[in-house]
Parts: structure tokens; C-alpha cells; sequence
């Protein structure tokens, strides 16, 4: 029977147990103090002795295990006679208690002693030499709460100042060898650490083991010999005591390498300007080279600025613009006192390196645009910032004088740099900084929820602005965010002057007077609900299988009636778009003369072609991209959507997209079909801040798919793809719909004649609306505007 309160102890192996003395405090002398002082040093000596206490336990009598009351006596003692004595460092005094306490003590099969000093150097508060009685075992000097101030991390705050990281250093010491120079390599350390500049701490503790191992004849010589170092940042994550990295190196691994280039930081703890470690490589320059650059407008005519600001870009010789960003309006921030930004990105083709490219916007914004800097990050004329920059190959190129800083140091947290910026860089496009993607930043960004970083998408249209807005909800059955259009739908009225348009063709159609009676009703009626209405002139049918106008029958038609409006006494014109129906180039720029501020059409700029040269003659009108097939005779037959094209990568919502149910590859289809055309888009010179989107509801669509663009609206919305390494992105694209009266709405509500669709029309129309179209596209604008305002009452804010 055991004795009572004792555990039985069941048959014990070698080493299964332990008797402890935690931080024995002894004094010895272990070389030089903190000060370069022969003196005594206050040392605390730890030891872990394996032995068998089983009959100690089972008897519950302490003279069959060990006595660590003795044997604490018995160390302080010899330490205290030894007093003299220089150990000379914190193992050799370590292998002394070894020997001693072994000898003196046969009941201890093995043991590890641990002599800790906080007073060997000033730097660290723990250095330990670590001795075991086996040779089984690796001798070591361990360095720890070694803590240093130094510039690492890729966030903005970091680049400003210094923060602390905490070393913990293993340093091997081979059986009966001398003692890895441990004084010395905390000099070092700190030399180098204090003078870095990392942006992650696996840069910084591989480099580190790299200074140790490659500067110290100790591992020169044992080149197998491994060391191990751990880095923590202390304040990288506010809920956790630190966060970092271990890794383990002998000087094998650094053989082939060259010496450590030092990157040194500025020597003050809090930095004026933004630091950042840079490549090192060399750009090529007479290669084509990449670049994203912010442009930004609040004084004078703020669009006019804008796109002299990119006509100046694409005039020199070597910077050529790709594409643009979207136009958007923001609040001012930093200082709040002054009027609101237009803002966009542009991305070049640039054989400039980046100093050049900073100087020729310079040239632009002081020279040639005459912005007076009072002081940053107030009005300007205009603001060119390089955001980001490439060379030839693709490859992320950074930058840190004191002129400029790539990437853009304070792009993460402005959402008027970073929405317009992720419509040119794909959802896999990494900052070269912050290894996360320029996507996942702007979502980080938009999940603080603040009121500044709310942004109006502004569309030009002639001498007006039509304005959108979506914000990300959290959706309430879900708990997901998601972007919702959030801005008021805008009401587009069909005025037809055609004898033969499916619904309205009207023997009146060349009658001025009927018409402008006909457009005077239409605007008084939607001005009643709304704050403004588009006028859409429409001189040629473009129903499915009809008869072409000829071009001058169609300028007949048209042009009086927008020269009519546009000089009206009556009409307030202030509250009116004007938009031309048309496929033709010559209609277009007849209409755009005349004052019209939206192109609208239907072919997506394959019916003819040149229609997309005169809209990149005027930067201020807008084109509405559509969505189509084939001619107005074959359209009906290419209806079939089910298809995949393995070299495009697409995403929706910034996440690859390869679903294959058919609504999905539906959308997705369109979606390509319509990113495919704005590659010539932008070689015509048509800016992407022109563009609305048109599906193309009833064009090479039949029954059921057009209610399938209406239910999957969102889906196409936030549509993007990487076709030929080149991204193309639907986001942020307005949205035009005209499903008025259309067949499809006939077919399932059994009415055949298209003028009786009306009221079904406003059905279509509101969840077209919950859906997040922009704009609608309607015959009877009397009932559809209420329709419309009840949509936005219920549906937007």
C-alpha cells in the first residue's frame, strides 16, 4: 500500500525525473560588466537535474532524492571561495557548476545549468550561458530581451516612425571550443538593426543572421555550425504582446553570397518624411516602363484642368496613356476648408525613369497649369502623384528620396486614390509594400465606414454632370457586404422621330412643332418627381429587322429638334441632358455640335466604327457602351450564351469567377464580350469616366435572358477580367437600361401591341431599380416617373 497522500508511481525511465532551482542569485566575476568593468556581475543560476526519485516519492522521505536546499548552499558557496576568479564568460562559469555540482552529486544523471546575467551588456537584459553534462546536448549562449528601435513595416505609420523589435539569439558553442564572441555580435547587431530599413521582419532576421554568421570567424570557421534567431515587433497588433519570426542559418547558407548592404535610415526616432527601402536594381531607359499616376482638381474649372492635364501627358514623346480611371468626387481631407476634388488615376506607358516622370508632372502642374502650392494638401490646380510604377518586365519598382516616395505613401488610406486605382490593376495585383492587394486595401478602407472616404462617380455630359454613388452594406440576412447603388436613378424619355419605331412611330415625326409640344409635356411631367431628365433623340429604328434611315434622312430628323431644344425660351435647360440614339459617326458629331451630351449607341461601335473617333474627340460627352451581336438583320439568331473562354481570367466582386450554372456563365459572357471592346475604346482616345453600360436588353437577347440581366444586374456591375495580361473592369460603370414596352414584356404578360406595355413597363423598371441599374430608358414618362420616384424612395437613399 502507498502511504497515504502519496501518488503511486508507476515504473520510471531514465531522465522522467527532475528536481529544479530556479535563479540560485550568486555574484562572479564572467569578463566584462555593461561598462567594460572586471567586477563582479549579479548572476542567476538555474538547474535541471534529471535523477529517479521514485523511492523518495514512495516512501515520502527526501533523503533518497535530491536536496536542492543543500545543494543550492553548496553552489552559493563555491561561487562565493571562487570570488576571485575571472570565469571569463557566462559558459565557461556555467561548465565549472557542471563539473562541481556532477561530482559532488552522483544521484544526478544529467544535468542543464543556465547562468543568466542582466548586467553583461547594456543592450540586453538576458544573456544566458546554457551548459549540459551530456554530450549529447549542444552548449549554448542564449541572448535575449534584446531590444532595439528600428524602421520596419509596410503601413504609412510605420514609415514614419521607429518602433521597437525584440531579438532572441541562439548561439551554439561547439564541445571544447571557445565561446562564440557574444559581446561583439550584440555591437554589431545593434549597429545594423539601428540603421535598417525593412519592410518585413523576414528580410530582417534573415539579414541579421547573415551579419552574425558572415562577420565572426567563429562561424566562418565551423560553417555547419547553425545559429537561430526570433524577431517579434512589440507593437504590431494591439491585442498580442508581439508578433514576428524565427529562423535557423549557418554560414553555408550565406557562403555564396555578397557582403550586407547597409540601408541606412535617418537617425532620428520620428521621421519627417516617409521611409522606405528601395530595389536596387537599375531600370533600362530606353524601355517602355509602367506607371499609375492620381490626378486630383478643386480650383477652376476643375474638368477642363483635368484633361489638359492628360492631353499635356500623352503629347510627350515618351508617355503614352493606356487608360483612365472614372472620374470621382470627394470631400477635401487633412484640410477640410476648401472645395471638393475631382479625382481619377491614369495609367502611361513611359520610357521616363521615375525622377523624369516626377519632373514632367512637375513641368505640368507649375509650368504649363500654373498651381500656386500654398501649402500640402490644399487647393491645387491640378495634382499629378506617381501611385505606382513598373519597369519593363512588370516588375514593382520603389522608391525613397526626398523627392519622391513609390508607391505613393499614402495611398492605403485614400479611397479617391484607391477606387479609381482598382479599376486599372486587377484583384491579384499586390502593393510591393504591404504584400496584400490594392483591392483587399480599399475593402479594409471602405469596412472603417467613414463619411470622407464616400465617393460621387460624375459622368460628363456636355455641360453637365450626372452623379452616382454606391456605398457597401452589410446585407441584413446574410451579415456579407456587398455594393449598393445608393444615388437616385436618373429617367431617360425615348423622343422618337421615326415613322417606324416598334412602339411610337408617329406620321408627326417631322413635325417640329408636334414634337417640341410632345418634349415640353415629357419635361414638365418629369420635373414634377425628379430634379432632372435625359432627352433621348432617336431619327433611325434600331428594332430588330427594321429598315436603316438613310444618313441624311436621320441628320434631317434629328438635328432640328436638339437645335430647337437647345434654344428654347421655355424649356429649362439647366434640368436637361440631351442624348442622341445613334450608330452613325456623322449623326454623332452633327449632335454633339449641336449641344447633345450623351451618345447613345446601340452597336457598341462595330456599325460604324468611327463613331468611337468622335467621341474621343470630345472628353466631355459620354458614350454608351451596349451590348450586342451580329447586325439589326442577324441579331435574333445569336442568342446562345453558354460558352467559356479558358484565357480570360474573370472575376465578380474580385473573386475568380468560374461558375457554371447558366445565369452565371450568361452574365459572365456578356460581361467579356463587353470588356473585349475597351481595348479600342481607349485607342480612340475615349476616356473611361465617358462610359455608361447598356446590356443591351432585347438586342441578341430573347425571352427569359433579358429578365436574367435584370435579376443579375449586380453581377454584372462588379464584372472584371485579365484578358492577354491587360485588366478591363466593368465596376463603377453606370448602368442604362431600356426595357420599355420590349417583346419580352408582351410574350409573358400575353400583350401584343407595344403601346399597352406601359404598366408593365414600371414592374420591369422598379426591379431594375432594386437592382442597381442607373438609369432608365422609357416611352411614357408621366407614369414611369412616378414609378421611378417611388423606386427611389424605396430602393436608394
Amino acid at each position: 500500500m502507498a502511504k497515504q497522500g502519496v501518488i503511486p508511481v508507476a515504473k520510471r525511465w531514465k531522465f522522467h525525473d527532475h528536481v529544479h532551482i530556479e535563479k540560485l542569485k550568486v555574484k562572479a566575476v564572467v569578463g566584462p560588466d555593461s561598462w567594460d568593468q572586471l567586477k563582479p556581475q549579479n548572476l542567476n543560476i538555474s538547474l535541471h537535474m534529471a535523477t529517479d526519485f521514485s523511492k523518495s516519492s514512495r516512501l515520502d522521505d527526501l533523503k533518497y532524492s535530491l536536496n536542492y536546499a543543500v545543494i543550492s548552499k553548496d553552489i552559493g558557496d563555491y561561487i562565493k571561495k571562487n570570488s576571485k576568479r575571472n570565469f571569463k564568460d557566462l559558459v565557461s562559469i556555467g561548465k565549472t557548476i557542471v563539473d562541481y555540482t556532477k561530482k559532488t552529486y552522483p544521484g544526478i544523471i544529467d544535468l542543464k545549468v543556465e547562468v543568466q546575467s542582466k548586467e553583461g551588456n547594456i543592450r540586453s537584459n538576458d544573456i544566458r550561458g546554457i551548459v549540459h553534462s551530456s554530450d549529447e546536448e549542444t552548449n549554448e549562449v542564449l541572448i535575449a530581451d534584446f531590444k532595439m528601435l528600428t524602421l520596419i513595416g509596410v503601413f504609412t505609420f510605420e514609415r514614419m516612425k521607429r518602433q521597437f523589435v525584440d531579438f532572441t539569439i541562439r548561439l551554439p558553442v561547439e564541445d571544447g571550443s571557445d565561446v562564440p564572441p557574444y559581446n561583439t555580435i550584440i555591437s554589431q547587431i545593434t549597429d545594423y538593426v539601428e540603421k535598417s530599413n525593412f519592410k518585413t521582419v523576414e528580410a530582417l532576421v534573415e539579414t541579421v543572421s547573415q551579419v552574425i554568421l558572415t562577420q565572426n570567424e567563429y562561424f566562418i570557421e565551423r560553417p555547419k555550425l547553425p545559429i537561430s534567431v526570433k524577431v517579434i515587433k512589440l507593437n504590431a497588433i494591439s491585442e498580442t504582446d508581439g508578433v514576428g519570426v524565427s529562423c535557423s542559418h549557418c554560414y553555408d547558407d550565406f557562403r555564396s553570397s555578397g557582403p550586407v548592404v547597409m540601408e541606412q535610415a535617418e537617425k532620428n526616432e520620428t521621421l519627417t518624411n516617409f521611409d522606405l527601402p528601395v530595389n536596387t536594381f537599375s531600370l533600362d531607359k530606353d524601355s517602355w516602363k509602367s506607371a499609375v499616376l492620381a490626378f486630383g482638381s478643386n480650383v477652376g474649372d476643375r474638368f477642363k484642368n483635368i484633361v489638359d492635364a492628360m492631353n499635356l501627358l500623352n503629347a510627350h514623346e515618351q508617355v503614352k496613356i493606356i487608360s483612365t480611371s472614372s472620374l470621382f468626387e470627394s470631400n477635401p481631407m487633412y484640410f477640410k476648408d476648401q472645395t471638393s476634388f475631382l479625382n481619377g488615376c491614369v495609367k502611361i506607358k513611359t520610357r521616363l525613369l521615375p525622377d523624369e516622370l516626377l519632373k514632367l508632372c512637375k513641368k505640368i502642374e507649375y509650368d504649363e497649369l500654373r498651381r500656386i502650392k500654398h501649402f500640402d494638401n490644399g487647393p491645387r490646380t491640378i495634382d499629378l502623384d506617381i501611385v505606382i510604377y513598373y519597369d519593363s518586365t512588370g516588375q514593382d519598382v520603389t522608391v525613397n528620396t526626398e523627392v519622391l516616395t513609390i508607391p505613393h505613401p499614402r495611398l492605403i488610406e485614400r479611397s479617391f486614390v484607391l477606387e479609381p486605382l482598382c479599376e486599372l490593376v486587377s484583384p491579384t495585383q499586390i502593393h510591393p509594400i504591404t504584400a496584400e492587394t490594392f483591392h483587399d486595401h480599399l475593402n479594409q478602407l471602405y469596412q472603417n465606414e467613414n463619411s470622407e472616404d464616400l465617393l460621387w462617380k460624375v459622368v460628363p455630359t456636355g455641360d453637365k454632370f450626372l452623379k452616382f454613388r454606391t456605398e457597401w452594406q452589410r446585407d441584413l440576412l446574410t451579415d456579407v457586404r456587398v455594393p449598393v447603388s445608393k444615388s437616385n436613378g436618373y429617367l431617360m424619355g425615348i423622343v422618337n422621330v421615326t415613322p417606324d419605331s416598334f412602339s411610337d412611330g408617329s406620321a408627326e415625326y417631322d413635325n417640329l412643332s408636334a414634337v417640341m409640344s410632345r418634349i415640353d409635356t415629357m419635361v414638365s411631367e418629369a420635373l414634377e418627381l425628379h430634379d432632372m431628365i435625359i432627352l433621348d433623340i432617336g431619327g433611325c429604328s434600331t428594332r430588330p429587322g427594321s429598315i436603316q434611315a438613310s444618313e441624311e434622312e436621320e441628320l434631317s430628323r434629328t438635328i432640328p429638334i436638339i437645335d430647337a431644344v437647345t434654344t428654347s425660351k421655355t424649356l429649362p435647360l439647366d434640368k436637361i441632358v440631351l442624348s442622341i440614339d445613334t450608330y452613325r459617326s456623322a449623326v454623332a458629331e452633327a449632335a454633339i455640335l449641336a449641344g447633345v451630351g450623351i451618345i447613345n449607341d446601340i452597336s457598341g461601335g462595330t456599325f460604324d466604327p468611327k463613331i468611337l473617333q468622335v467621341v474621343g474627340k470630345y472628353p466631355n460627352v459620354a458614350y454608351v457602351l451596349s451590348h450586342i451581336r451580329g447586325t439589326i438583320e442577324s441579331m435574333s439568331t445569336q442568342t446562345s450564351y453558354l460558352t467559356t473562354d479558358d484565357s480570360v481570367d474573370e472575376f465578380i466582386l474580385d473573386k475568380k469567377s468560374d461558375s457554371d450554372k447558366d445565369e452565371i456563365l450568361f452574365i459572365r459572357t456578356i460581361g467579356r464580350e463587353v470588356c473585349s471592346k475597351f481595348e479600342e475604346l481607349f485607342k480612340n482616345n475615349i476616356f473611361r469616366w465617358q462610359l455608361f453600360l447598356d446590356p443591351g436588353i432585347g438586342f441578341a437577347k430573347v425571352g427569359k435572358q433579358n429578365l436574367d440581366i435584370i435579376k443579375h444586374l449586380q453581377l454584372l456591375k462588379n464584372y472584371s477580367c485579365i484578358k492577354q495580361n491587360e485588366y478591363y473592369s466593368l465596376v463603377n460603370l453606370p448602368v442604362l437600361l431600356g426595357p420599355s414596352r420590349k417583346k419580352f414584356i408582351g410574350d409573358i404578360t400575353n400583350i401584343p401591341v407595344a403601346k399597352d406595355r406601359d404598366f408593365v413597363t414600371g414592374a420591369i423598371l422598379s426591379s431594375a431599380l432594386a437592382n442597381g441599374c442607373d438609369i432608365v430608358r422609357v416611352h411614357d414618362v408621366r407614369n414611369n416617373s412616378k414609378v421611378l420616384k417611388l423606386a427611389n424612395e424605396l430602393y436608394r437613399d
